[in-house]
C-alpha cells in the first residue's frame, strides 16, 4: 500500500512527463520495460489512473488541472479506503469466535503489516493536503467536499504521526539471485555466447585449438548472488544507503579458465575487442559495497541543491557515458541500470521553475574492488581498431590493434538538462577522463587522458519522437594530441507509437577512433562497434492481448576506406564496399498472469571485400561471408509478487566461411555450434 500510494503522489506531482510505449495488461502506449510500467500498471488497476477514453496513457502530453484534480481525489479515496478496509479488519477481529488460533493470529500478523505500511505516509499526506488547497476550486467543481477531505486528510495526518514516531531508523530490503549456466557442444564443436566465450567445452583445457566437447551435466556453473540494501528512514537532514553484495559471480585471476567467473572475462573496455576464449566457472566468494553514499537536498542562493557523496554512480547517454551491459544472460537491475560506479559525489543544481537541471560529477574509478581483488567495474577508453581479415572484435575483452588504450583512473563531468517547453528536452556533457597508470606494467602508454563530448536531443511530435545526438572523444597524452579527428559519433531517428504497434527508423555513424566509454550497443558478438555506418528500422505489434511480435534490422558498412592512423601511416579500415548485417525477431505469448514464453532469432551477416595493405587499393573480389546465428527460447514463471523464475535455451550456430581471422576462438574451428541453457530465480524481499 505504500508503495502504491508514493507512486501515486509520484505521477500527480510530475504529470505529463512519463514516454509512452508499449505493454501488457496496462496502458497499451507503456510499454513492459519502460522504468514506470510496475508504478503505471498497479495505479490503474487500483483506480488511480484511468487514462483517455480510447484508453491510451499519453505520457508526453501534458496534464491539465481538471485533470489533476481528478487524480488528487483518486488518491484521497484510495487512502480512504485502505483506513476504512483496517477498521473493518480491526471490528472483525474483535467480533470473531476465537475457535481457530492460527487463523486469528494471522490476521493479526496482516493487520500489523498494513499498520506497519502506513508509517512512511506522513510527507505523502502533507503533500495531498498541498494539492488539495491547490486545486480546491477544480475538485469543488467535480462535486467533492473539498472541507470533508481536508478535515479527514488533517485526521490521517495525526494517526500517522503517531505510528512514525514509532516506526524503525533503517529500512532493509533487496533481492537473492540463484543463477544456473550449463552449455552443450554438438557436432564435436563447443558452442558460442553473444560475447564470444566458448560452451559446451571443458573449462579447465579450453585453450586455442585444444578442448574437450562436453555435455550439459559436465560445462555447468552454479552462480548465488545477494543484495542487501540498507537506507536511512529520517525523515529530515541528510539521509544514506548503502548496497552490500555477496557472492560467486565476480572472476578472479586464480581459478580454471582465467580470468573467467561471470561478470569479469578480463578487463571490459569501452571499445570492442577479442573474447580470451575463457569459459564460465564460479568464482571464489566475494563481499564488495556497490553504493554506500549520503545524499541532502538544500538551497543555494535561492535555487534547489542536492548532493550524494560517497560511493555513488552516474549515466548521461549510450553514447557519451553509460556502463556496458556485460552481463547478457543475467538480469539484475544493479548490473543493468548503466551506471559507471565512483568514489566521489554528484552535485544537482536546479534553476527556477523550468526544471532545468546541471549536474556535476567526479571521483575515482579504481580501484573499487570485492575481498577478492577484483575491479568491479574497471573503465578503459582508447580506441581499438579493426580491419577484415584481422582477428575480428568479439565480446568485450580485449584485442586488436591498440592505437591508445588506458585504464581510467578518476573522472570529472558536466552534464546540463534543458527541458524545451513541454514536448523535448536537450542534454549536454562534457567529461574529462585521466589514468594515473599505464595500461601494463612496463608497457610505455600512448594516451592518459580522454575528454568526451556532445548531447542529445528529443522532440515529441504528437505519436512521433525524435531523438539525435552528436558525440565526440579526444584522447591526449598529458598536453600533446594523440587523437583529435576521426572521432566522433552521431545519430538520428524517429518513433511512432500507437495502441498496437510501433516502429522506428535512424540512421548513424560512428568513425573508427570513436571511443566513449559508452553502450551503443552490439552487432552479434561485436560490441560497441566503431567505423560502421547504416541506417536501422524496427517494428513491434500486438497480434492480441496475448500475443507480441519484434523485429529489428540493421545494414552497416565502413565510414571511408583510409585514416591517417594516430600512431602514423594510413590505416585501412571496414571499406566503404564491407557490409554486415544484423536482423532480429521475437515473439512473445502470454499465457496468464503467471506464465509468459518467447521465441527469438539473431542473424548477423558478414559481406567481405580484400582488405588493402598498400595505399591505392581501396577494393577487391569478395573473400567471404561469415555468418553468426543465434536461436532462443525463453519462457517465465511468476512464482509471487516477489519471486520469479526464467529459463533460456540458446542455440549458436556461428561459421567463419574460411575467414581464419573469423574463427570463433582463435583456433582452427571454423564452426561454432553448440547450446546454452540458463535458469535464474530471483527473488526480493
Amino acid at each position: 500500500m505504500n508503495k502504491t500510494l508514493k507512486y501515486a503522489l509520484g505521477a500527480v506531482l510530475t504529470a505529463g512527463i512519463i514516454t509512452p510505449a508499449l505493454a501488457q495488461n496496462n496502458f497499451p502506449d507503456v510499454p513492459d520495460n519502460h522504468w514506470a510500467y510496475e508504478a503505471l500498471a498497479r495505479m490503474k488497476q487500483d483506480g488511480l489512473l484511468v487514462g483517455y477514453p480510447d484508453g491510451l496513457f499519453r505520457g508526453n502530453r501534458p496534464a491539465s488541472r481538471y485533470e489533476l484534480a481528478v487524480a488528487v481525489h483518486a488518491v484521497y479515496m484510495h487512502l480512504k479506503n485502505i483506513t476504512d478496509g483496517l477498521q473493518s479488519q480491526i471490528d472483525e477481529i474483535k467480533n470473531r469466535a476465537p475457535i481457530n488460533i492460527d487463523d486469528l493470529k494471522a490476521a493479526i500478523a496482516q493487520l500489523q503489516a498494513d499498520v506497519n505500511n502506513m508509517k512512511g505516509w506522513g510527507d505523502d499526506i502533507a503533500n495531498l493536503k498541498k494539492l488539495a488547497d491547490q486545486f480546491q476550486k477544480e475538485l469543488a467543481s467535480l462535486g467533492v467536499d473539498v472541507e470533508g477531505l481536508k478535515k479527514d486528510l488533517a485526521d490521517l495526518a495525526k494517526r500517522v504521526g503517531v505510528l512514525e514516531a514509532h516506526r524503525l531508523p533503517i529500512d532493509i530490503h533487496g533481492d537473492v539471485n540463484l543463477f544456473m549456466m550449463a552449455g552443450g557442444s554438438s557436432s564435436h564443436r563447443p558452442g558460442i555466447t553473444v560475447d564470444g566465450r566458448p560452451v559446451g567445452v571443458a573449462d579447465t583445457v579450453f585453450a586455442g585449438p585444444t578442448f574437450v566437447p562436453v555435455g550439459m551435466t559436465q560445462d555447468l556453473t552454479m552462480f548465488h548472488e545477494l543484495g542487501l540494501h540498507i537506507s536511512s528512514n529520517n525523515e529530515t537532514g541528510p539521509k544514506w544507503h548503502a548496497t552490500m553484495v555477496t557472492g560467486n559471480m565476480l572472476g578472479d585471476a586464480s581459478g580454471p579458465g582465467s580470468p573467467g567467473g561471470f561478470f569479469s572475462a578480463g578487463a571490459f573496455p569501452s571499445q570492442s575487442g577479442t573474447s580470451s576464449g575463457a569459459g564460465f566457472h564460479e568464482a571464489n566468494e566475494s563481499v564488495y559495497f556497490q553504493d554506500l553514499a549520503v545524499d541532502f537536498d538544500t538551497s543555494i542562493i535561492g535555487q534547489g541543491f542536492s548532493a550524494e557523496l560517497g560511493r555513488t554512480s552516474y549515466s548521461v547517454d549510450p553514447y557519451i557515458f553509460q556502463r556496458p551491459d556485460v552481463t547478457p544472460y543475467y538480469s539484475n537491475d544493479r548490473w543493468d541500470n548503466g551506471k559507471w560506479m565512483i568514489d566521489g559525489g554528484v552535485l544537482g543544481f536546479h534553476f527556477g521553475n523550468g526544471g532545468v537541471k546541471f549536474d556535476v560529477f567526479a571521483g575515482r574509478n579504481s580501484p573499487q574492488s570485492a575481498t577478492n581483488g577484483v575491479i568491479l567495474q574497471p573503465m578503459n577508453v582508447g580506441v581499438r581498431v579493426w580491419t577484415p581479415g584481422d582477428p575480428r572484435p568479439v565480446g568485450l575483452t580485449g584485442g586488436g590493434t591498440v592505437t591508445a588504450l588506458f585504464p581510467v583512473d578518476q573522472s570529472l563531468g558536466l552534464n546540463l538538462n534543458v527541458p524545451l517547453g513541454t514536448n523535448g528536452k536537450l542534454d549536454l556533457a562534457y567529461i574529462w577522463l585521466e589514468s594515473n597508470t599505464g595500461l601494463n606494467a612496463g608497457v610505455t602508454r600512448l594516451a592518459n587522458r580522454e575528454a568526451v563530448f556532445g548531447g542529445d536531443l528529443k522532440w515529441n511530435f504528437g505519436a512521433i519522437t525524435f531523438d539525435g545526438g552528436y558525440s565526440q572523444t579526444n584522447i591526449t597524452n598529458g598536453s600533446k594530441n594523440v587523437v583529435n579527428k576521426d572521432n566522433w559519433a552521431w545519430h538520428a531517428g524517429l518513433a511512432y507509437e500507437n495502441s498496437k504497434w510501433g516502429a522506428t527508423v535512424a540512421y548513424r555513424a560512428i568513425d573508427p577512433f570513436f571511443a566513449a566509454p559508452g553502450d551503443w550497443g552490439r552487432i552479434g558478438l561485436w560490441w560497441n562497434p566503431t567505423d560502421i555506418q547504416g541506417p536501422q528500422a524496427s517494428v513491434h505489434i500486438n497480434l492480441t492481448d496475448q500475443l507480441k511480435l519484434s523485429a529489428s534490422g540493421e545494414w552497416d558498412s565502413g565510414v571511408k576506406n583510409s585514416f591517417a592512423s594516430p600512431t602514423g601511416g594510413t590505416f585501412f579500415g571496414m571499406q566503404t564496399n564491407d557490409h554486415v548485417n544484423r536482423y532480429t525477431a521475437d515473439l512473445g505469448y502470454r499465457v496468464n498472469d503467471a506464465w509468459n514464453v518467447s521465441f527469438g532469432v539473431e542473424w548477423v551477416d558478414w559481406m567481405l571485400k580484400v582488405s588493402p595493405n598498400t595505399p591505392g587499393i581501396v577494393s577487391g573480389p569478395t573473400i567471404g561471408n561469415p555468418a553468426e546465428r543465434w536461436y532462443n527460447i525463453g519462457l517465465g514463471y511468476n512464482l509471487s509478487d516477489m519471486a520469479r523464475l526464467n529459463f533460456l535455451w540458446q542455440i549458436s550456430d556461428y561459421d567463419a566461411k574460411g575467414q581464419t581471422g573469423f574463427n570463433p576462438f582463435g583456433n582452427a574451428l571454423g564452426r561454432a555450434t553448440g547450446s546454452l541453457l540458463t535458469t535464474q530465480l530471483t527473488i526480493k524481499f
